[in-house]
């Protein structure tokens, strides 16, 4: 794995969204958001259902034109250079998409055959197993997909989206449904990713694994009421546990925990400064 991970660290890329706004059907689902993420973090993007999360992360990889403001990987407006972005993000949706009465080995093999036609078949073999490997996959390769656990099909689908050595890899809901081991299990193998230089960015609901994460984004009805690294969390939602800040977030208006946000340290470092650095 070294050489794909040098290259990976190489590649990795940094994600700004600025003051991006979303409408469908006269609603906000997503307020004036500004956020960035540095190469090689695993940031999650949190909140309670309807909080704007998905629709967040598909503007954010180009799924979704925004309303309004910008989205940039390494300082490029991804709409008007998505093209040259096209190989360089990942992306995992909620539901699997891969050939479930493919073995692990046929069905990521299959997909490297068709993103990656220029490999040798030796090349496409070698890059096969080492992503299979990357992904803890190896005595499971000889397995349909169909039989494979439900953490077991997701990291699959990781695994054809690696292929490519992407910059970024977009994931939503990868642990939803999974019990706490495998979700624990998935929420490592994200941070290790990000660790091997793939900037990561997560929809999760998943708060036992939570500091798994290197910083957490937490909407509330379209608006960015947090951004900064999950420890700090119980202190400014004045909570004893990360599920008690959505019980928290229900004892305010978005605009009054917006506000809130805005007047702390977190904004000013995690927000503001790395604004200023665009």
């Amino acid at each position: 794995m070294s050489q794909i991970k040098l290259e990976a660290i190489a590649r990795a890329a940094s994600l700004d969204v600025i003051n991006l706004t979303q409408r469908a059907s006269g609603r906000h689902l997503l307020d004036a958001i500004t956020l960035s993420v540095l190469p090689g973090e695993c940031v999650g993007l949190l909140g309670p259902s309807g909080s704007g999360k998905s629709t967040l992360l598909k503007a954010a990889c180009g799924l979704q034109r925004p309303s309004e403001g910008d989205v940039r990987l390494n300082g490029q407006n991804l709409h008007t250079h998505k093209e040259a972005w096209r190989h360089r993000i990942g992306y995992v949706p909620q539901d699997d998409i891969i050939h479930t009465e493919l073995s692990v080995w046929q069905a990521i093999d299959f997909a490297a055959e068709l993103r990656l036609p220029d490999l040798s078949a030796d090349a496409r073999e070698q890059l096969v197993r080492e992503t299979i490997a990357s992904v803890g996959l190896q005595e499971r390769q000889s397995i349909r997909i169909a039989q494979l656990s439900g953490g077991q099909r997701k990291r699959a689908s990781v695994a054809v989206e690696l292929l490519t050595q992407p910059a970024i890899l977009y994931l939503d809901e990868p642990t939803s449904g999974q019990d706490p081991h495998l979700e624990a299990q998935m929420m490592a193998l994200f941070a290790r990713l990000a660790r091997n230089g793939c900037t990561v960015v997560i929809t999760t609901h998943a708060m036992a694994s939570i500091e798994s994460l290197d910083l957490v984004a937490i909407l509330h009805s379209g608006a960015l009421v947090f951004y900064g690294p999950p420890t700090a969390l119980l202190a400014h939602f004045d909570t004893r546990s990360y599920e008690g800040v959505f019980t928290r977030l229900a004892s305010q208006s978005p605009a009054q925990w917006r506000r809130h946000f805005q007047q702390s340290v977190f904004y000013d470092t995690y927000v503001r400064a790395r604004r200023v650095a665009l």
